[in-house]
Protein backbone atom coordinates (compact mmCIF):
# COMPACT_ATOMS: atom_id res chain seq x y z
CA UNK A 1 0.00 0.00 0.00
CA UNK A 2 0.85 3.62 -0.46
CA UNK A 3 0.04 4.20 2.41
CA UNK A 4 1.78 7.79 4.24
CA UNK A 5 5.09 6.87 2.06
CA UNK A 6 6.59 10.05 2.19
CA UNK A 7 6.07 10.14 6.11
CA UNK A 8 7.37 6.44 6.40
CA UNK A 9 10.67 7.30 4.35
CA UNK A 10 11.43 10.60 6.94
CA UNK A 11 11.25 7.85 9.35
CA UNK A 12 14.17 6.25 8.29
CA UNK A 13 15.97 9.04 7.13
CA UNK A 14 16.05 10.80 9.94
CA UNK A 15 13.84 9.56 13.59
CA UNK A 16 14.87 5.79 13.51
CA UNK A 17 18.88 7.63 13.43
CA UNK A 18 18.51 9.69 15.95
CA UNK A 19 16.58 7.28 18.28
CA UNK A 20 17.10 8.08 22.02
CA UNK A 21 18.28 11.37 21.17
CA UNK A 22 16.47 15.04 21.26
CA UNK A 23 15.31 16.55 17.77
CA UNK A 24 16.87 19.22 16.64
CA UNK A 25 14.55 22.47 16.10
CA UNK A 26 15.41 21.73 12.31
CA UNK A 27 14.48 17.94 12.39
CA UNK A 28 11.15 19.26 14.32
CA UNK A 29 10.31 21.32 11.47
CA UNK A 30 10.88 18.95 8.96
CA UNK A 31 9.06 16.04 10.93
CA UNK A 32 5.61 18.56 11.38
CA UNK A 33 6.08 19.63 7.72
CA UNK A 34 5.95 15.75 6.66
CA UNK A 35 3.34 14.80 8.95
CA UNK A 36 1.36 18.05 7.48
CA UNK A 37 2.51 16.43 3.94
CA UNK A 38 0.94 13.26 4.93
CA UNK A 39 -2.23 14.90 5.42
CA UNK A 40 -2.84 15.50 8.97
CA UNK A 41 -3.77 19.03 9.96
CA UNK A 42 -1.86 20.99 10.85
CA UNK A 43 -3.57 21.17 14.52
CA UNK A 44 -3.12 16.79 14.90
CA UNK A 45 0.45 17.51 13.32
CA UNK A 46 1.14 19.97 16.04
CA UNK A 47 -0.09 17.40 19.04
CA UNK A 48 1.84 14.48 17.41
CA UNK A 49 4.96 16.52 17.59
CA UNK A 50 4.63 17.59 21.30
CA UNK A 51 3.81 13.98 22.10
CA UNK A 52 7.13 12.69 20.49
CA UNK A 53 8.76 15.23 21.80
CA UNK A 54 7.30 14.53 25.44
CA UNK A 55 7.90 11.28 25.50
CA UNK A 56 11.45 10.77 23.75
CA UNK A 57 12.07 10.10 20.09
CA UNK A 58 12.29 6.36 19.95
CA UNK A 59 10.83 4.47 17.34
CA UNK A 60 8.74 2.22 20.02
CA UNK A 61 7.23 5.56 21.91
CA UNK A 62 6.35 7.05 17.93
CA UNK A 63 4.05 3.69 17.05
CA UNK A 64 2.51 4.21 20.68
CA UNK A 65 1.53 7.46 20.25
CA UNK A 66 0.61 7.27 16.46
CA UNK A 67 -1.71 4.18 17.87
CA UNK A 68 -3.09 5.96 20.63
CA UNK A 69 -4.28 9.00 18.03
CA UNK A 70 -5.45 6.07 15.00
CA UNK A 71 -9.24 5.20 14.73
CA UNK A 72 -9.48 1.97 16.65
CA UNK A 73 -11.09 -0.62 14.26
CA UNK A 74 -15.32 -1.33 14.73
CA UNK A 75 -16.03 -4.45 12.66
CA UNK A 76 -19.23 -4.03 10.19
CA UNK A 77 -22.49 -4.54 12.04
CA UNK A 78 -23.73 -7.07 9.89
CA UNK A 79 -24.41 -9.39 12.72
CA UNK A 80 -28.62 -9.01 11.65
CA UNK A 81 -30.40 -10.76 9.26
CA UNK A 82 -30.86 -8.85 7.18
CA UNK A 83 -28.08 -5.61 7.13
CA UNK A 84 -28.81 -2.95 5.19
CA UNK A 85 -25.42 -1.11 4.02
CA UNK A 86 -25.98 2.73 2.53
CA UNK A 87 -22.90 3.46 0.43
CA UNK A 88 -22.68 7.15 0.25
CA UNK A 89 -19.50 9.78 -1.06
CA UNK A 90 -18.86 12.43 -4.01
CA UNK A 91 -18.54 10.73 -7.72
CA UNK A 92 -15.03 9.37 -8.52
CA UNK A 93 -14.33 8.08 -5.21
CA UNK A 94 -14.43 4.89 -5.84
CA UNK A 95 -18.12 4.18 -4.61
CA UNK A 96 -19.53 1.39 -7.06
CA UNK A 97 -16.80 -0.30 -6.83
CA UNK A 98 -17.05 -0.64 -3.18
CA UNK A 99 -20.12 -2.05 -3.81
CA UNK A 100 -19.16 -5.01 -5.66
CA UNK A 101 -16.34 -5.57 -3.80
CA UNK A 102 -18.64 -5.71 -0.51
CA UNK A 103 -20.77 -7.62 -2.76
CA UNK A 104 -17.61 -10.02 -3.42
CA UNK A 105 -16.91 -10.53 0.12
CA UNK A 106 -20.00 -10.93 1.27
CA UNK A 107 -21.18 -13.91 -1.52
CA UNK A 108 -17.30 -15.63 -1.09
CA UNK A 109 -18.80 -16.05 2.60
CA UNK A 110 -22.26 -17.60 1.03
CA UNK A 111 -24.20 -15.17 2.38
CA UNK A 112 -27.44 -14.30 0.13
CA UNK A 113 -26.31 -10.84 -1.39
CA UNK A 114 -28.84 -8.25 -2.67
CA UNK A 115 -26.82 -5.37 -4.47
CA UNK A 116 -29.64 -2.01 -4.76
CA UNK A 117 -28.75 -0.03 -7.67
CA UNK A 118 -30.10 3.57 -5.76
CA UNK A 119 -28.02 5.74 -7.55
CA UNK A 120 -30.73 7.10 -10.55
CA UNK A 121 -28.74 10.14 -10.91
CA UNK A 122 -25.81 9.53 -12.98
CA UNK A 123 -26.09 8.35 -16.10
CA UNK A 124 -23.71 5.51 -16.05
CA UNK A 125 -24.35 4.24 -12.56
CA UNK A 126 -27.01 1.33 -13.46
CA UNK A 127 -24.97 -0.07 -16.42
CA UNK A 128 -21.48 -0.14 -14.28
CA UNK A 129 -22.99 -1.21 -11.18
CA UNK A 130 -25.04 -3.96 -13.02
CA UNK A 131 -22.17 -5.20 -15.30
CA UNK A 132 -19.60 -5.57 -11.90
CA UNK A 133 -22.13 -7.73 -9.96
CA UNK A 134 -23.72 -9.56 -13.17
CA UNK A 135 -21.41 -12.72 -12.57
CA UNK A 136 -21.80 -12.87 -8.82
CA UNK A 137 -24.14 -14.82 -6.95
CA UNK A 138 -26.27 -11.99 -6.04
CA UNK A 139 -29.55 -10.30 -7.30
CA UNK A 140 -29.35 -6.97 -8.72
CA UNK A 141 -32.40 -4.61 -8.03
CA UNK A 142 -32.80 -1.04 -10.23
CA UNK A 143 -34.22 1.12 -12.01
CA UNK A 144 -33.60 3.90 -14.78
CA UNK A 145 -32.20 7.28 -14.85
CA UNK A 146 -33.92 9.71 -13.22
CA UNK A 147 -36.90 6.93 -11.60
CA UNK A 148 -37.65 7.22 -7.80
CA UNK A 149 -34.70 5.77 -5.78
CA UNK A 150 -36.86 5.21 -2.53
CA UNK A 151 -39.12 2.98 -5.25
CA UNK A 152 -36.12 1.14 -6.04
CA UNK A 153 -35.07 0.23 -2.13
CA UNK A 154 -38.57 -0.35 -1.36
CA UNK A 155 -38.78 -2.65 -4.22
CA UNK A 156 -35.61 -4.55 -3.23
CA UNK A 157 -36.43 -4.92 0.49
CA UNK A 158 -40.39 -5.70 -0.01
CA UNK A 159 -39.11 -8.64 -2.45
CA UNK A 160 -36.46 -10.12 -1.20
CA UNK A 161 -36.89 -11.57 2.47
CA UNK A 162 -34.33 -14.26 2.05
CA UNK A 163 -31.88 -12.02 2.13
CA UNK A 164 -28.47 -11.67 4.46
CA UNK A 165 -27.45 -8.64 3.35
CA UNK A 166 -28.88 -5.36 1.23
CA UNK A 167 -25.80 -3.39 -0.76
CA UNK A 168 -27.31 0.07 -1.30
CA UNK A 169 -25.25 2.15 -4.63
CA UNK A 170 -26.57 5.91 -3.15
CA UNK A 171 -26.39 8.51 -6.49
CA UNK A 172 -22.90 10.29 -6.25
CA UNK A 173 -23.78 13.14 -3.99
CA UNK A 174 -21.55 16.98 -3.80
CA UNK A 175 -21.43 16.70 -0.49
CA UNK A 176 -22.78 20.84 -0.64
CA UNK A 177 -26.00 19.55 -2.65
CA UNK A 178 -29.00 19.79 -0.16
CA UNK A 179 -31.26 18.27 -2.48
CA UNK A 180 -28.78 14.63 -2.70
CA UNK A 181 -28.75 14.96 0.78
CA UNK A 182 -32.41 15.22 1.37
CA UNK A 183 -32.47 11.93 -1.24
CA UNK A 184 -30.47 9.82 1.38
CA UNK A 185 -33.05 11.43 4.20
CA UNK A 186 -35.61 9.79 1.91
CA UNK A 187 -34.60 6.17 1.45
CA UNK A 188 -33.24 5.95 5.54
CA UNK A 189 -36.91 6.34 5.72
CA UNK A 190 -37.97 3.97 3.54
CA UNK A 191 -35.40 1.81 5.24
CA UNK A 192 -37.06 2.42 8.93
CA UNK A 193 -40.83 1.59 7.04
CA UNK A 194 -39.51 -2.46 7.35
CA UNK A 195 -37.12 -1.99 10.72
CA UNK A 196 -36.08 0.46 13.00
CA UNK A 197 -32.48 -0.89 12.96
CA UNK A 198 -32.61 0.29 8.88
CA UNK A 199 -29.65 0.90 8.08
CA UNK A 200 -27.02 -1.13 10.15
CA UNK A 201 -24.54 0.80 8.07
CA UNK A 202 -23.96 4.30 6.21
CA UNK A 203 -20.07 3.85 4.69
CA UNK A 204 -19.00 7.11 3.35
CA UNK A 205 -16.49 6.58 1.04
CA UNK A 206 -13.51 8.39 0.41
CA UNK A 207 -10.52 8.61 -1.98
CA UNK A 208 -7.31 7.98 -0.24
CA UNK A 209 -5.50 9.97 -2.68
CA UNK A 210 -7.58 13.17 -1.89
CA UNK A 211 -5.99 14.17 1.59
CA UNK A 212 -7.61 17.36 3.28
CA UNK A 213 -10.35 17.31 0.33
CA UNK A 214 -11.91 14.03 1.88
CA UNK A 215 -11.58 15.18 5.47
CA UNK A 216 -14.07 18.00 4.02
CA UNK A 217 -16.17 15.55 2.73
CA UNK A 218 -16.79 13.95 5.79
CA UNK A 219 -16.89 17.26 7.84
CA UNK A 220 -20.01 18.36 5.32
CA UNK A 221 -21.60 14.86 4.87
CA UNK A 222 -22.25 14.51 8.76
CA UNK A 223 -23.96 17.57 8.97
CA UNK A 224 -26.95 16.15 7.59
CA UNK A 225 -25.89 12.21 7.37
CA UNK A 226 -25.75 9.79 9.89
CA UNK A 227 -22.48 8.26 8.93
CA UNK A 228 -21.17 4.84 10.94
CA UNK A 229 -18.01 4.45 8.79
CA UNK A 230 -15.61 4.77 6.55
CA UNK A 231 -14.14 3.42 3.23
CA UNK A 232 -10.77 4.48 2.36
CA UNK A 233 -10.21 3.51 -1.64
CA UNK A 234 -7.18 3.92 -4.13
CA UNK A 235 -4.69 2.90 -0.99
CA UNK A 236 -2.24 0.85 -3.22
CA UNK A 237 -1.42 4.49 -4.92
CA UNK A 238 -0.31 7.87 -3.43
CA UNK A 239 -2.64 7.85 -0.33
CA UNK A 240 -1.20 9.01 2.44
CA UNK A 241 -4.07 8.32 4.90
CA UNK A 242 -3.14 11.35 7.78
CA UNK A 243 -6.77 12.61 7.28
CA UNK A 244 -8.34 9.88 9.22
CA UNK A 245 -6.41 10.55 11.81
CA UNK A 246 -8.47 13.95 11.87
CA UNK A 247 -11.31 12.68 10.96
CA UNK A 248 -11.43 10.85 13.91
CA UNK A 249 -10.33 13.15 16.38
CA UNK A 250 -12.79 15.48 15.22
CA UNK A 251 -15.59 13.14 14.37
CA UNK A 252 -15.16 10.08 16.10
CA UNK A 253 -16.34 8.42 12.44
CA UNK A 254 -14.05 5.12 12.56
CA UNK A 255 -12.15 3.20 9.36
CA UNK A 256 -14.26 0.03 8.47
CA UNK A 257 -12.71 -1.18 5.40
CA UNK A 258 -9.37 0.21 3.08
CA UNK A 259 -9.90 -0.85 -0.74
CA UNK A 260 -6.94 -1.02 -3.09
CA UNK A 261 -6.23 -2.71 -6.40
CA UNK A 262 -8.96 -2.90 -9.12
CA UNK A 263 -9.94 -6.87 -8.58
CA UNK A 264 -12.82 -7.69 -6.43
CA UNK A 265 -11.05 -9.28 -3.47
CA UNK A 266 -8.64 -6.25 -3.16
CA UNK A 267 -10.92 -4.96 -0.03
CA UNK A 268 -9.71 -5.57 3.66
CA UNK A 269 -10.91 -4.70 7.29
CA UNK A 270 -9.36 -1.10 8.49
CA UNK A 271 -6.44 -2.39 11.06
CA UNK A 272 -4.50 0.94 12.78
CA UNK A 273 -1.78 -1.35 13.59
CA UNK A 274 -1.23 -2.14 9.93
CA UNK A 275 -1.45 1.59 9.31
CA UNK A 276 1.45 2.35 11.70
CA UNK A 277 3.38 -0.64 10.63
CA UNK A 278 2.73 1.06 7.26
CA UNK A 279 3.97 4.39 8.19
CA UNK A 280 6.95 3.21 10.32
CA UNK A 281 8.11 0.67 7.47
CA UNK A 282 7.67 -2.27 9.91
CA UNK A 283 6.57 -5.03 7.35
CA UNK A 284 5.17 -7.56 9.26
CA UNK A 285 6.10 -6.67 12.47
CA UNK A 286 4.00 -5.64 15.64
CA UNK A 287 0.42 -6.32 16.73
CA UNK A 288 -1.50 -6.42 13.39
CA UNK A 289 -4.33 -7.93 15.21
Amino acid sequence: MGLLDGFKAFFHQTVLKMQGKALTPEEEEELLSKLIMADFSLKKAQALLEQIKEKGNNVDVIREVLLNEAPPFEPLRDTSVPSVFFIIGVNGVGKTTTVAKLAHMYAKQGKNVVVVGADTFRAAAQDQLSTLVNRMPVTYVGGERGSDSGSILYKALSENPQASVFLVDTAGRIHTSRALIDELSKLIKVGKKFSEEFPQEVLLVLDGTQGIQGYRQAISFVQGTPITGLVLTKMDSTAKGGMIFSIWDELKIPVKLVCFGQQLDDIDFYSPQRVVDAVLGNNGGGNND
